[in-house]
């Protein structure tokens, strides 16, 4: 099987040495470039399965880089910063980055997030098991029923748990923004306060670990939640 290719755009050559590194060492095909031009010129001809993105670039700014990656090519994108505000971090998600990652960071945070996106795409085709059920890890969600089932062991969803699980399962690994979660499976996102999705996101927790079920459900404080395998 062929190596996943990962292309790091990042302009300190510190952190880029440290990214290609500990990716290769998790047995993946890197390229390491500095400017946005020469990131948009390799995401055109070597196609890359995922894309480490720094916000600060020399020549184009990152957020504008994401922009035309997010459009014209099939990459999963990380958004790498050493901004924290959520400010920053909801408009890297909106203009199609699939996770953001501040520094510093341990090299071992960067191969999960990356792996965790290259599972996702894996489980595209995997997940679709009927119709009506959505595979997450080993554990399964039944539209009809609107259960959880896990083995031998199942538990009953309500509308709104079901329709929110079932987001955050076809979007396992990526962070999803509250307003986000709150359109898709609240279709509103001014009515409904946020602290809503909190407290669904709660009763999820408590019955996935009910089943038994593989994933958690991670917080990303002030931005919104992602779907994770359990390590």
């Amino acid at each position: 099987m062929a190596k996943a290719r990962i292309l790091v755009i990042e302009d300190d050559e510190d952190v880029a040495k440290l990214e290609q590194t500990v990716l290769e060492r998790a047995d993946y095909e890197v390229k390491v470039c500095s400017t946005g031009a020469e990131g948009l010129e390799l995401a055109d001809t070597w196609s890359p399965d995922v894309v480490v993105l720094d916000v600060g670039l020399p020549d184009i700014s990152g957020l504008d880089v994401c922009t035309s990656i997010a459009t014209s090519r099939n990459a999963f994108i990380l958004m790498v910063s050493g901004h924290s505000r959520e400010q920053d971090v909801l408009l890297g998600l909106g203009l199609g980055a699939d996770d953001y990652i501040t520094k510093p960071f341990s090299g071992n945070e960067l191969v999960a997030r990356v792996a965790s996106f290259l599972r996702r795409r894996e489980k595209y085709t995997a997940k679709a098991v009927g119709e009506g059920v959505l595979q997450i890890g080993t554990a399964k969600l039944v539209r009809d029923f609107h259960t959880l089932n896990h083995g031998d062991t199942n538990v009953t969803l309500t509308a709104l748990e079901f329709r929110l699980l079932w987001y955050l399962g076809e979007a396992e690994g990526r962070l999803l923004t509250r307003a986000q979660i709150l359109e898709h499976v609240w279709n509103d996102v001014s009515g409904v306060p946020t602290r809503v999705v909190d407290v669904h996101i709660a009763a999820l927790r408590k019955k996935l670990s009910e089943v038994g079920a593989p994933v958690e459900i991670a917080s990303v404080r002030g931005i919104g939640y992602r779907l994770d395998q359990k390590p």
